[in-house]
């Protein structure tokens, strides 16, 4: 998949039918522009045709074009803002839903990032590049301002309409120029943003173990360094900005005063009336703040292409694993009663996993068990033939099968279970499933007493699950995963945050549960209730078989 920050521009602008919204909602900004430049001609036209003529039925007839001209002022530019916050919207829906299905795609990506990376990555950057609908719909307005109002003045003074476009044009080269650091102090502004939320983000959601480690500390001397790290960086990007908007102020201030002196030079030398003087003056007014706005084209542009290759970085990100080889390239082997083979490490033999057994891992530590899990997850890149599968009666090694289809028949979630806001019942069976939590996969976790203590099924669990312990957490993970039809269920240390009568009753349960269960636990009552119990040393060391 191969992406770039103008396709990410085009996603935002023009998929799924926002291009003919976007042409509509420019057209309502020109005609806002148009109308709004209007107004200093209707009032001079109203100064020398009727004002000094003391003609009040022209009075009222200019009166009633003003009022006119304010009436399509307003209805055009209220609509033109409904349809682009209608764009705008659904441009960065389109982003996230891009950004979100490259980060979480089956093969998953190259590219590491915390929790916090990726809120950013998802939130601010889409943020920005969205904002590139506003960006054209109104710089096409300003543009037309400016044409407009210079037509109109051509009609006064040839020479005014030569200062306008000749300035316009001259501050558009001069800011160009002066634009350029603004993209680079501007990635590294949001690069270093984006650390510093992620560090924010990371020690909130494990606050609670920081504290009980001692390490609040800690964790405040890097966020506070992270922090001080992104306002160094906000500063410069920040004094780049204001140098720049300070310059191209100054740019419409001298062709502003410039024009509103050759205006006043020409009513004082009788070459243009008194109408036609306040409404040169009105446009150089109008025109001023266009041409402010006309001076950051390029630093608007800036922030947005630096937003664009962040996410184009993300999105493009290479594949963690390979794609599947083709069905029946390389020869299997009969599967017998066995269901899933692995090696733990290269040099580690062979782990036969029989149907219907419940296999007790005993690793050697930490690392060691949450490789495995990673490894049997399908959350790391395999060798080929460090783990089979049995399919449709042959073993088929992992590399020749699509993760989705791995991932539906052997489920192994990782050790930390990740719970979402929302009710009991979605933490269970999750987001969108009618059906509530069978009775028997529930008492096999031991997770009556949850239910009672939160209120019931339908019961808020709080944002990421912090009403719950850690105990009742890692039993709803256990429900979680029963309920899946998985060939075989990988649990990694399930029981670690759990009470011992609690975990006994587990233990039990798994031993009595007439499906294929891995467990990975030091724990002596989990081993203690296996069929089979399988020593994993860490890689380097012999393993053997109890």
């Amino acid at each position: 998949m191969t992406n770039t920050p103008r396709r990410l521009f085009g996603i935002a602008l023009t998929s799924e039918g926002r291009g003919m919204a976007l042409v509509g909602a420019t057209a309502l900004l020109i005609v806002h522009a148009l109308a709004e430049a209007t107004i200093p001609v209707i009032i001079g036209a109203t100064i020398d045709r009727a004002v000094l003529p003391a003609d009040p039925v022209a009075l009222a007839t200019w009166g009633g074009v003003l009022v006119g001209t304010f009436l399509v002022l307003t209805t055009s530019y209220q609509s033109a803002s409904r349809l682009m916050v209608s764009i705008y919207g659904h441009g960065e829906q389109a982003l996230r839903h891009l950004t979100l299905s490259r980060m979480l795609r089956p093969r998953l990506s190259r590219r590491t990032m915390t929790p916090g990376e990726a809120l950013t990555f998802v939130t601010s950057d889409t943020y920005r590049v969205a904002g590139v609908a506003w960006s054209v719909a109104q710089q096409c307005s300003t543009i037309a301002a400016i044409i407009g109002a210079g037509l109109t003045m051509l009609v006064i003074s040839p020479v005014a309409t030569i200062v306008v476009f000749g300035s316009t044009i001259a501050m558009m080269l001069v800011m160009q120029v002066v634009s350029r650091p603004l993209e680079r102090r501007g990635f590294a502004e949001q690069q270093a943003a984006t650390e510093a939320g992620a560090v924010a983000a990371d020690f909130m959601s494990g606050f609670r173990v920081l504290v009980g480690i001692g390490a609040r500390e800690e964790a405040v001397r890097r966020y506070v360094a992270a922090s001080d790290t992104s306002r160094r960086a906000a500063t410069v990007a920040g004094r780049s900005l204001a140098s720049y908007e300070a310059v191209g102020g100054t740019l419409a201030a001298v062709a502003t005063t410039a024009l509103a002196g050759m205006s006043a030079w020409f009513a004082a030398e009788g070459r243009i009336s008194i109408g036609e003087l306040v409404t040169v003056l009105g446009l150089a007014q109008f025109i001023s703040g266009y041409l402010a706005y006309a001076g950051s084209f390029p630093s608007n542009w800036v922030h947005k292409l630096a937003s664009a290759k962040r996410l184009t970085e993300v999105i493009d990100a290479e594949d963690l694993l390979d794609p599947p080889v083709a069905p029946h390239a390389n020869p299997a082997e009969p599967a017998d009663d066995v269901v899933l083979t692995f090696r733990a490490g290269s040099a580690s033999p062979l782990v036969e996993v029989r149907g219907r057994e419940l296999l007790g891992i005993r690793p050697a530590d930490s690392d060691t068990a949450r490789a495995l899990s990673r490894l049997l997850g399908l959350r790391t890149r395999p060798d080929r033939g460090r783990v089979s599968l049995a399919v449709d009666g042959e073993l088929r090694d992992l590399t020749d099968l699509d993760p989705v289809e791995y991932r539906r028949r052997v489920v192994a979630p990782p050790h930390g279970q990740t719970i979402v806001s929302g009710t009991l019942r979605e933490a269970v069976r999750g987001h969108g499933v009618d059906e509530p939590p069978l009775a028997a996969l529930v008492d096999m976790a031991a997770l009556h007493d949850t239910v009672a203590q939160v209120g019931g099924w339908e019961s808020q669990v709080g944002e990421a699950g912090r009403r719950l312990s850690g105990g009742q957490r890692q039993r709803i993970g256990i429900v979680r995963a029963l309920h899946t039809d998985a060939d075989v269920l990988v649990l990694d240390e399930p029981t670690s945050a759990v009470d011992a009568i609690t975990e006994a009753h587990i233990a039990r349960a798994l031993s009595d549960h007439d499906e294929t269960v891995i467990v990975i636990t030091t724990s002596p009552v989990l081993l203690g209730a296996c069929d089979r119990v399988i020593e994993l040393p860490s890689e380097g060391s012999d393993a053997r078989h109890d």
